[in-house]
């Protein structure tokens, strides 16, 4: 089985972690594309400079120009690029790192069974790239004896949106076949968008087509701090993260996946996190006074959701 590497690439301060982590893989990527979304072009400029030379030569890079409208229409434009050339994709973001030994076990992982996408565990880092901290895991799946654990969707769907926890982490860290990669261009349930939560989206949709294999390895980290949206608090991306759980839990009720007793546990969550961070914020001033009567299960409160999460997806130009 072959994998490709698709890089939305806009930052450039931790390419050197970058490529060193593809260089070093066990088994190498077929193809590595990158899709420059950088002001400028000045990913391309620093790829193709001399100090890059011993990437470009041990690797098989591709560069294109991205399309510049918003990272997650550049992650689709990476899947076009990549056209379903290979059996397995994997999206590394730009300030992610994957460890030696990530390819070869995703890909014995799918060798050995069939499933709709793999997840490797993976740390959570500082600025400088040292793992601080794990994920959240379920002791349900931190405790089994096996390193991989076969997950349906029931166990996806009831071990996430309830609690509001997404203990999977980021694209970076799952290997999607083409039939999941496809599921990336339409991001809903229901009807209902999941955008800002477009990762755990994709690994529940994932869940609907079959298995997923969880890898207890942690096989990278996700990098925290420095520009990252999940430390711009009041940041469109960190608003609509919050906002997309509850958008998650209608979704998966009109679909079947959740029950009415978990979709109210994770609205509790999700209305206690806006009246502590956003209060003050006009554009979730709508969500702070519909989220209590979804929590408390108030007939028709679902329904009004909806227009107001399209309105401010539309706002705020997901």
């Amino acid at each position: 089985m072959q994998i490709t590497t698709l890089i939305p690439a806009y930052k450039t301060k931790y390419m050197v972690e970058l490529m060193t982590s593809l260089v070093t893989q066990t088994h190498k990527s077929h193809r590595i594309i990158v899709s420059d979304d950088s002001p400028g072009g000045e990913f391309r400029q620093i790829l193709e400079s001399p100090a890059m030379l011993v990437a470009r030569e041990r690797l098989p890079i591709e560069i294109h120009e991205g399309p510049r409208v918003g990272a997650y229409e550049n992650f689709l434009h990476l899947l076009k690029l990549w056209d379903n050339s290979t059996e397995l994709v994997h999206l590394l973001l730009d300030d992610d790192v994957i460890y030696p030994d990530f390819y070869a076990a995703h890909r014995a992982i799918h060798g050995a069974g069939s499933f709709s996408c793999s997840i490797s565990a993976r740390w959570t880092a500082n600025e400088r790239g040292q793992p601080i901290e794990g994920m959240p895991i379920p002791a349900g799946v931190l405790q089994a004896m096996s390193r991989v654990v076969s997950l349906d969707a029931g166990a996806m769907f009831t071990t996430t949106i309830p609690k509001c926890q997404n203990w999977f982490g980021e694209f970076s860290n799952c290997v999607m076949t083409r039939q999941s990669a496809a599921l990336l261009f339409k991001p809903e349930f229901g009807g209902v968008s999941y955008a800002g939560l477009w990762d755990l989206g994709a690994f529940l949709a994932a869940s609907l087509n079959g298995p997923v294999a969880y890898i207890q390895d942690r096989l990278g980290h996700f990098r925290t701090g420095g520009e990252g949206h999940s430390n711009q608090l009041y940041g469109k991306h960190m608003k609509a993260a919050h906002l997309g759980y509850a958008a998650l839990a209608v979704g998966a009720r009109r679909i079947g996946q959740l029950g009415e007793e978990h979709a109210r546990q994770c609205y509790d969550g999700i209305a206690a996190a806006l009246h502590q961070r956003y209060t003050g914020q006009e554009d979730m001033q709508p969500f702070c006074r519909v989220l209590p009567r979804m929590r408390d299960g108030e007939p028709g409160a679902e329904d009004e959701f909806l227009p107001i999460w399209q309105e401010f997806l539309a706002l705020h130009k997901f």
